[in-house]
């Protein structure tokens, strides 16, 4: 009896050991991890689709090399127009190598761009699948971003990335979820100086497709133009414009139209532009009539 105690116990400080031990070794895993001293262990599942010999190859200290090589096999997949394929092996490639920017920027590519316009063009198919098949895989792309984030948090080529998905008006347009992305993209850290203002332009430039939020996207956009004469181009100069328009804002509280335009040469040729591309969303009020009334005295000087 006295001799089956002691196994109790000696068996119970073993496992308390190796608990303790585990759990240390764990925290220093994780820590060695965040500070970049070691690769993160591959995600559940990589080492079946690895193979036995590409799992020990990676394991084994060549996990650039091995990714590489998925890499390339994504490609083959591209080709086939294996679309499964290639989110696998862009699945395997990340897991190897997490902290490489192109593998989750391509990855994401050729599902919300290359495999979603293949459905939405493929005739085989009913019109509610191709949209259904176009809409899952781009939110297939965005999924796979936001995973890329997890790993990188301060990544702003990803975070913008999803800004221009859920803005781009040949997808599938979310502004809300678009105006989300711009935030944090202009909240990273990693964000170079010379791209921020860009960033701004294209937030702003988001913003104008929403109706609801008319007076917020007008202050910023006179924030912008009053900031810098970098900020004066043709775009953000037609959208101010209607924006005053639709708000109503008082002839003495607008930026008048010989600061928003070169000139009436210029003001008429950047608002037939601007009007050719009314289905993106952007505000049109008074534009037409301002076209009409510039026409109208074009030819008067003739």
């Amino acid at each position: 009896m006295r001799t089956a105690v002691q196994i109790v116990v000696i068996f119970v400080v073993l496992l308390v050991f190796g608990f303790a031990k585990y759990q240390h070794e764990d925290r220093l895993s994780r820590d060695m991890v965040s500070h970049k001293l070691i690769q993160p262990p591959l995600r559940d599942g990589t080492s079946l689709q690895l193979g036995q010999t590409g799992a020990a190859v990676a394991l084994g200290g060549l996990r650039s090399l091995v990714a590489a090589i998925w890499n390339f096999r994504a490609f083959i997949h591209f080709e086939e127009l294996n679309w499964i394929k290639v989110e696998e092996a862009y699945e395997v490639t990340t897991t190897l190598q997490p902290e490489t920017t192109y593998y989750w920027e391509t990855g994401a590519w050729h599902l919300h761009t290359n495999a979603s316009s293949y459905f939405r063009e493929n005739n085989d198919l009913s019109p509610y699948r191709r949209k259904s098949m176009q809409k899952r895989y781009i939110e297939k792309g965005s999924s796979f971003l936001e995973l890329g984030i997890t790993h990188n948090p301060d990544n702003w080529k990803l975070h913008r990335n999803l800004s221009r998905i859920w803005s781009d008006h040949h997808k599938i347009p979310d502004i809300k979820r678009a105006i989300k992305h711009f935030d944090n993209t202009l909240n990273c850290k990693s964000l170079p100086e010379f791209r921020r203002a860009q960033t701004q332009r294209f937030k702003y430039y988001a913003m104008t497709r929403l109706d609801t939020i008319q007076e917020e996207t007008y202050r910023l956009g006179c924030e912008l133009f009053k900031a810098s004469t970098d900020n004066h181009l043709p775009k953000l100069s037609c959208t101010l414009f209607a924006l005053q328009n639709a708000l109503n804002i008082p002839q003495k509280e607008r930026i008048p139209d010989s600061e928003l335009f070169p000139n009436s040469e210029m003001q008429l040729a950047w608002l037939k532009h601007y009007i050719a591309a009314k289905k993106i969303g952007y505000p049109m009020n008074g534009v037409d009539l301002k076209i009409q009334q510039l026409e109208t005295k074009a030819l008067f000087k003739l």
